[in-house]
């Protein structure tokens, strides 16, 4: 007979222990970046410095300047009891708070810094790519420019007017126009439909919206369909990678076309 089975198995070494999986390096920041649509915090953090930018922009133009949905200056204006050393000392702290936010996001690992030059870069991209194509389009199929509000504007008030636009009208017409009608319809007429009826409608009214009051342009069909697909641009953006690529891509597309028609 053979060696009882116990007896047969070789016995395995008392520290022999099962090799642990091998770690997984941590994403790069590029890595990171494009893993999934940028969360609203995030978001908040990556837009300030637009917010700073066109605070002081319009600050030194004399406070004119203000976008025409820009309902948050206004509202600190009358805060500040329309005192500008109050309203500077409103800015510094938050310029102080936003710095002393971004020290304490980094050492518990919650942000990092160096996501700011990815998603410049992808803004970026899509500026400069979408805006070319949708100017090309307006002037193949409709055979005319649309004569922009704004011509032969300094570069510096191109930069403030543009950052002022990306900010507030990505906050008006994409989170709060595109992104709460589409909550509101998604009972009723399911998310995927929901989707593309907020994003349709929200980019009407973002291109109405220029034309509409005693600054507003005069209206025309190619200003009204450009304004229409850029609209539908950014919400495109905005869905797919959040509102803060959505916000800058909206203030450098402005900076590159008003810039072209300058």
């Amino acid at each position: 007979m053979g060696a009882p089975f116990h007896r047969s198995m070789a016995r395995a070494p008392r520290d022999a222990r099962p090799e642990p999986p091998p770690r997984r390096r941590p994403p790069s920041a590029l890595g990171a970046h494009f893993g999934g649509r940028i969360d609203p915090f995030t978001s908040a953090v990556l837009v300030f410095p637009l917010f700073l930018t066109y605070q002081l922009g319009i600050l030194g133009r004399g406070g004119s300047g203000q976008n025409g949905v820009d309902f948050l200056t206004r509202e600190l204006i009358e805060l500040c009891a329309r005192d500008l050393g109050n309203y500077l000392g409103v800015l510094g702290a938050g310029l102080l708070a936003y710095a002393a936010l971004l020290v304490i996001l980094r050492q518990y690992g919650r942000f990092n810094p160096r996501v700011f030059l990815p998603m410049l870069a992808e803004s970026a991209f899509y500026a400069g790519t979408m805006g070319t194509l949708i100017l090309f389009a307006i002037h193949r199929f409709a055979e005319v420019m649309p004569q922009l509000a704004l011509a032969q504007v300094p570069l510096a008030d191109v930069v403030v007017i543009s950052a002022g636009a990306g900010l507030h009208e990505e906050l008006i017409f994409r989170v709060i126009g595109m992104g709460g009608l589409g909550f509101l319809l998604a009972g009723i007429t399911g998310p995927r439909r929901a989707w593309v009826f907020a994003l349709v409608l929200s980019s009407l009214v973002f291109s109405l919206a220029h034309h509409i009051g005693p600054a507003g342009e005069a209206f025309t069909f190619a200003a009204f369909v450009y304004r229409t697909l850029a609209g539908v641009f950014f919400a495109l953006v905005y869905q797919l990678r959040g509102f803060a690529v959505a916000a800058w891509t909206h203030a450098l597309y402005d900076v590159y076309v008003l810039s072209l028609h300058g």
